[in-house]
C-alpha cells in the first residue's frame, strides 16, 4: 500500500524528496552519473547532505529512482497511446513510439550521448538496486510476445523468447546507436527518421498482417501486462515519495 503524507511535516517531507530526486535529474543531465556527488544533489536541492540520504540511503538507490521515474512517464503515456488505438499494441508501432518518446526525454537523450561506459553504468545501478523491477519488466516482454502471438498478430517461424530479443535489441540498439555512429562519420537521419526506420524493420521482421478482431481481442491483455509492470515501479517509487494527495 502506497504510503501518504498525513501531516503537514510529512507533506513538506514529500516536497523535499521530490525536489531531491528533481535535483538528481537535473544533475544526471548536466554532469553525467560518474561525476555527480550527493554534495551536488544537496546543493542543487538546497538541503543537507544528510537530509538526501535521510531519503536516499545510497547514491545507487537515488540514481535508480531516477531512471525509474522516467521509465514509469513512458510507460504511462505508452498504456495511454494503447488505450487510444489498438494498433500501437504491435511491435513495429510499439518500437516506433518508444523511440521518439524516450529521445525526446532530456535525461535519455543526456545518457545515451554520453560514453557507453556512463550508459552501462546506470543500467547496472537500476538492476543493482530494482532487481524486482527489471526482472518483471522482462518477463512482462516474454509474456507480451506470448499474448500477440496468441492471437495471430506475430509470425511463427521464430520462438517467443527471439521475437523478443530482436524487439528488445533492435529498440536498445536504435537508442545507442547514433552518437557512436556520429564519432566515426557515418550519416545519421534524423529522429523522426529513424523512429520510422525501427518501426519498419520491427513490423517486417515480426509481425503479420494485423487483423482489427485480433487487436480489440488482444489490447485488454496487453494493458493489463504493462499496467502491472507500472503499478510495480509506482509503488517503488512511492517507498521514497509518499504521496501528497
Amino acid at each position: 500500500m502506497a504510503k501518504t503524507a498525513d501531516s503537514p511535516r510529512d507533506t513538506e517531507r514529500a516536497r523535499r524528496a521530490v525536489r531531491i530526486l528533481d535535483a538528481a535529474a537535473e544533475l544526471l543531465v548536466s554532469l553525467g552519473y560518474g561525476k555527480v556527488t550527493i554534495e551536488d544533489v544537496a546543493r542543487r536541492a538546497g538541503v543537507g547532505k544528510g537530509t538526501v540520504y535521510l531519503h536516499f540511503p545510497t547514491k545507487e538507490v537515488l540514481f535508480g529512482l531516477v531512471v525509474v521515474r522516467v521509465q514509469m512517464e513512458v510507460g504511462t503515456a505508452l498504456i495511454a497511446r494503447m488505450k487510444a488505438d489498438p494498433a500501437v499494441i504491435m511491435p513495429g508501432e510499439t518500437a516506433r513510439w518508444l523511440y521518439l518518446t524516450q529521445y525526446e526525454k532530456p535525461l535519455v537523450n543526456a545518457l545515451l550521448a554520453r560514453s557507453t561506459e556512463t550508459l552501462g553504468g546506470i543500467v547496472e545501478t537500476v538492476g543493482a538496486t530494482q532487481s524486482g523491477l527489471t526482472g518483471l519488466r522482462a518477463r512482462v516482454m516474454q509474456d507480451y510476445f506470448t499474448v500477440l502471438g496468441g492471437h495471430g498478430l506475430l509470425g511463427s517461424d521464430r520462438p517467443v523468447e527471439e521475437q523478443n530479443y530482436l524487439f528488445v535489441s533492435a529498440v536498445m540498439g536504435a537508442l545507442v546507436s547514433p552518437p557512436l555512429l556520429a564519432r566515426q562519420s557515418y550519416p545519421v537521419p534524423e529522429p523522426h527518421v529513424r523512429a520510422e526506420i525501427l518501426g519498419e524493420s520491427v513490423r517486417r521482421s515480426l509481425e503479420e498482417t494485423a487483423d482489427p478482431e485480433a487487436l480489440l481481442a488482444a489490447r485488454p491483455e496487453v494493458l493489463a501486462l504493462f499496467e502491472g509492470l507500472m503499478g510495480w515501479a509506482r509503488r517503488a517509487l512511492e517507498e521514497y515519495l509518499p504521496s501528497t494527495e
